[in-house]
This record gives C-alpha cells, structure tokens and sequence, in this order.
C-alpha cells in the first residue's frame, strides 16, 4: 500500500511540474525574433525573405561581417536601382 502512494505520489508531482512549466514563456522565443530582424547584408536587410513589408525610409539592420558574431549597423532603407539597400 506504501509503495501504490509513493508511485501515485511521485506520478502526480511530475504532471503538476509539467503543467507549471508549460504556463511560464520562454524568453528564447523573444531573443530568437530580435535576432531574426538583423539580415546578413545590406539588401536583406530591406528586401524578402524577412524584410519583404519594407519602405524607402524604413529602419533595417545587419550585420557588419559573416558572422552573426560581428558588429550591427544600423540603417535606412534607400531605393538604389530599382531595388532597396540598407545604408548606414
């Protein structure tokens, strides 16, 4: 009979951390869209896949170098040749 409470214990412990766990947000998802908005380079960073709502006059960043390592610019969107590029 001890050893049934202990099992029924021990199970419903582990369901009431789940369903703990479960109402708490990460903020994994919050640090993975900010590091979604800066592109790779300069015309990602106004034109599609990610940036495809933006402007002549819009904000963009990217990244300085290869890697998202390197630094971050900030920019505007300019119209260049029919298409957007981000500049400094």
């Amino acid at each position: 009979m001890l050893f049934k409470s202990a099992i029924i214990s021990t199970f419903a412990l582990c369901m009431a951390t789940a369903a703990v766990g479960a109402a708490v947000e990460s903020p994994v998802h919050d640090i993975e869209a900010r590091i979604a908005l800066t592109a790779t380079d300069p015309y990602y960073a106004c034109n599609c896949p990610n940036n495809c709502k933006h402007k002549a006059g819009s904000s963009c960043k990217y990244y300085s170098g290869p890697s998202d390592s390197s630094d971050i610019i900030s920019g505007t969107c300019v119209n260049r040749g029919g298409g957007l590029t981000c500049v400094a």
